[in-house]
């Protein structure tokens, strides 16, 4: 098995049971094909944080939780760090290619799942989701 950084290994903890086995979890796959579309979608967001706008943290505060949802149930899976990195630069890759409007209505439909992964989790697990996802934010913050 690949090492896994701390905060990696966190995030699988928390998420190792955020998912009930009665409703499927995305493939490795989709859940790069899900950040990927999610973090087109979150960086002019992204940016605005960078230079000080409070109310681009609100609305980018649910787009990064809902993709350490998808980070979690593929990590949950095995996937080690090289390989999702290599799945995600393959769909960032793919999706230049989409027209704005179909790559919107995949980054809708991801957000949902997303959501839906978040929603399954119990208290302490999203607690903790919550947490690394402001935490991700400061460091956006930070960097201005």
């Amino acid at each position: 098995m690949a090492l896994r950084s701390p905060f990696t290994v966190a995030i699988v903890a928390a998420l190792s049971i955020a998912v009930p086995s009665a409703h499927a979890e995305p493939t490795p796959e989709q859940s790069a094909y899900c950040v990927a579309a999610l973090k087109v979608r979150a960086e002019p967001l992204a940016q605005r944080v960078r230079r000080g706008d409070p109310a681009a943290e609100e609305q980018l505060l649910p787009i990064v939780t809902d993709s350490f949802a998808f980070i979690g149930s593929s990590y949950k899976q095995g996937v080690d760090s090289a390989k999702a990195n290599e799945m995600l630069a393959a769909a960032e890759k793919a999706q230049t290619q989409l027209p704005r409007a179909e790559l919107a209505k995949i980054q809708d439909a991801c957000q949902a799942q997303g959501r839906q992964l978040f929603s399954h989790a119990n208290v302490f697990e999203r607690a903790f989701v919550a947490r690394a996802a402001r935490n991700r934010i400061e460091r956006l913050r930070q960097r201005s």
